[in-house]
């Protein structure tokens, strides 16, 4: 194939893969500027917001039409030099990239954040593309500024978009420049990813490998501070529901090598082994100074440290560990600090690791690492004391990690929790544990064992609250449902006809909400509901003049049948029996009147809007298949096509959490509870309350825009040690002098 094709095909996939995402930004922005404006604390602020909201949606068309101009422009341009061998023009814009005096550092502080942290992200893919771009035009050198792909070249042309379009404040320009790029630029993921396969199926370098790292931590994929961050990506792999992992059992002995061999390493590159350890956090105390001091004596003094951890951990949790064992070993003698034996060493050092782990999760809430990392102490002790520690995956501390942490994946900590049974028994193990200096498995298994009894009666109480928000919702849906295709029975049996206005509004009113109980009543294919599709038949017929006689003559034959038959079905759904019978007298004064030729055409119309609107097909409807037209069928299925997470919710298991985010940042975790129908997923708290109702593709959408993530719920201690031994792998492999 020609370049200038392949260049073609790579052009009109980016602007539909971007027009798409400029329309989900622009929704975003909107919901969040209209929050901004209704939580801003003066006058002021709130009409920034407000008038920023809508300039924005008297100038999204023309902004999008804009960017996605100066997108295929670069394109173009990029054709034009493979085709008449010149370099490229650029465009000329009225605009400069500097608005006024003040705001232009702002503005390319902004530009140059998001240009970095979009190549960081898709590092590889772009790497990969620019290779494969100048093997397909051999004759010039792509480079940033020349790939229309990069993300300097599309921030770019959404910055002169928006300087053009959007008159707008600094403070407002620079919120839509950061969900520019949350929602546009760390989500190209899938653009450069079948930019990519469109070269590769061209026979252009299909054999590049991905430079990634063989032994690279697999580290959770959405940061704290701000979902959607740079671990929300799209173009890269996100945590896909986890599979179970076998517990962990490698020993003391095993972790203590892997870490001698980091050491090694280190040590083999020229650095000092102090300048090597610090990305792992790694102490050294084997080679201090003073006289070696025993495992024993040092638990001992450690069980006198918990006031001092409790007093650094009190503002924010963090790993404390080499900082409180530093003191213990200098107390006596700053000079001279106390050096331990290289088995204990080994045992502080794996213990703090561990507790980096937990404070680089992003599956806890910030209160429960808070109160596992009140436990560093007793843990380190319990290690240092007992050296199956790491070889037991019954031992007691650990199963009590593990549900603590089990408990606090559930917590939502955007909400006060001290009046949570959950988190209150949670504290209250914890404060007993740092309470309590002799300690020994018993406390914790006790502890434990408290914990678990409040959590299996909570679950018990949540079970059937849940069974109740799970048979309420499906008797929605089938209401629903219900509602769906009697609407539609009655639209399509009357959507091409005039009928008198009264009949029409019976249709829509009273013979739908019979519909709907036949329905759920005896379902669609029952005799019944056969029945009242059949009433509507010849009542359609009944309200139109037939001059035959043998048409006479039934007509005569069957209304007294139809009046009875309507009578009947009304009964379901009146209760009161003069006012049922004052309607089917009025439907038998119409017919007779349009049997004696009593109405004229001008009272015989068409469905009015409200009666569209009763019927389900007004303005507003969705548009099926068959209606839509070939732009927006093509828009349909490309959004479909491009969403890589469709398989994840379509495989989603019941029972998966997920932590789901709005646009102002507020974290809410809900578990998957139901799937009502193949498209209908309902989401519950742990209380076993309906908190979010989603269908599959606006899940898959909420995945892949970083919106929604699945909460790994793993043993937690045999997770975090998984992800330790791949960091010290990671470690021990680096080549020397790397």
């Amino acid at each position: 194939m020609q370049p200038s094709k392949l260049l073609g095909q790579i052009r009109t996939q980016t602007l539909l893969g971007c027009e798409q995402l400029l329309a989900h930004m622009f929704s975003a922005v909107d919901d969040l500027f209209y929050d901004l404006s209704k939580r801003a604390s003066s006058n002021n602020e709130a009409n920034l917001y407000f008038e920023a909201m809508r300039e924005i949606r008297v100038n999204r068309e023309g902004t999008a039409k804009r960017f996605l101009h100066q997108v295929g422009s670069a394109f173009a341009q990029l054709a034009d030099r493979e085709r008449f061998g010149s370099a490229p023009h650029k465009e000329h814009s009225n605009v400069n990239l500097s608005l006024v005096e003040g705001d232009d550092l702002e503005i390319d502080l902004a530009r140059t954040t998001m240009i970095s942290s979009a190549r960081a992200l898709f590092h590889d893919d772009l790497y990969h593309l620019t290779t494969r771009l100048n093997e397909l035009l051999s004759l010039f050198d792509i480079d940033e500024n020349s790939n229309p792909l990069d993300p300097e070249q599309l921030t770019k042309a959404f910055i002169v978009a928006c300087q053009e379009q959007l008159h707008i404040n600094i403070k407002a320009r620079l919120i839509v420049f950061k969900l520019f790029e949350k929602h546009v630029l760390k989500q190209l993921g899938h653009i450069y990813h079948d930019a990519n396969q469109v070269l590769i199926e061209a026979g252009l370098l299909p054999e590049l490998a991905r430079s990634v790292k063989k032994h690279a931590p697999q580290m959770p994929a959405t940061s704290l501070d701000e979902f959607g961050g740079p671990g929300a990506q799209t173009g890269s792999v996100m945590p896909r529901t986890p599979p179970q992992a076998a517990p962990f059992f490698m020993g003391q002995e095993a972790l203590g090598l892997l870490l001698a061999a980091v050491r090694q390493s280190a040590t083999s590159s020229g650095s000092p082994a102090s300048a090597a350890m610090p990305a792992i956090n790694c102490f050294i105390f084997t080679s201090n100074p003073g006289p070696v001091m025993t495992g024993q004596e040092l638990a001992t003094r450690l069980s006198q440290s918990q006031p001092v951890v409790e007093e650094k951990i009190a503002q924010a949790p963090r790993n404390v560990i080499g900082d409180i064992v530093s003191d213990l070993l200098a107390s006596n003698d700053p000079e001279l600090p106390h050096a331990l034996d290289q088995d204990d060493e080994n045992i502080i050092n794996l213990v703090a690791l561990f507790f980096d782990q937990i404070l680089a999760d992003d599956n806890l809430p910030s209160v429960v690492q808070s109160l596992i990392c009140r436990l560093q102490i007793p843990i380190l002790r319990m290690a240092i004391k007992d050296r199956s520690f790491f070889d037991n995956p019954e031992h007691p501390a650990r199963l009590l990690v593990n549900s603590l942490c089990s408990a606090g994946l559930e917590l939502d900590d955007s909400r006060p929790l001290d009046k949570d049974p959950a988190y209150k028994k949670m504290l209250d193990v914890v404060q007993h544990i740092c309470a309590h200096q002799q300690q020994d498995e018993s406390i914790f298994s006790e502890a434990r064992a408290q914990l678990v009894d409040l959590l299996e009666k909570e679950k018990r109480k949540s079970g059937l609250v849940e069974q109740r928000t799970v048979q309420a919702e499906e008797g929605q849906y089938r209401m629903l449902q219900a509602r769906l295709v009697a609407q539609n029975l009655i639209y399509e049996k009357i959507k091409d006809q005039a009928l008198p206005d009264d009949i029409s509004e019976f249709l829509c009113g009273q013979w739908l909400q019979v519909l709907v109980f036949l329905h759920l009543r005896f379902g669609e294919d029952s005799a019944q509901w056969m029945g009242a599709e059949q009433s509507i038949i010849d009542l359609v017929w009944l309200s139109h003049d037939h001059k035959d006689q043998r048409s006479q003559q039934r007509r005569e034959r069957m209304l007294p049948e139809l009046l009875d038959r309507l009578d009947q079905g009304l009964e379901g759904v009146m209760t009161d029996a003069v006012e049922r019978n004052q309607l089917v007298d009025k439907l038998e004064g119409i017919l007779k009147a349009v049997g004696a030729k009593q109405l004229d055409g001008r009272q015989f119309h068409s469905l009015t809007s409200l009666q569209k609107e009763e019927l389900g097909r007004g303005d507003s409807a969705q548009k099926s298949w068959q209606e839509m037209s070939v732009i927006e069928r093509q828009m349909a299925r490309h959004e479909e096509l491009f969403n890589q997470y469709y398989v994840e919710a379509k495989e989603m298991p019941i029972g998966t959490w997920i932590i789901y985010a709005d646009e102002t940042g507020r974290l809410q975790r809900c578990k998957l509870s139901s799937k009502i129908d193949s498209d209908t997923y309902l989401f519950v708290n742990r209380l076993g309350f309906k908190v979010l109702e989603k269908s599959r593709k606006r899940l898959a959408l909420d995945l892949q825009n970083g919106k929604a993530r699945v909460i790994n719920t793993q043993p937690f201690f045999d997770r975090m040690m998984t992800l330790l031994v791949n960091r010290l792998e990671s470690a021990k492999d680096v080549p020397p002098g790397a």
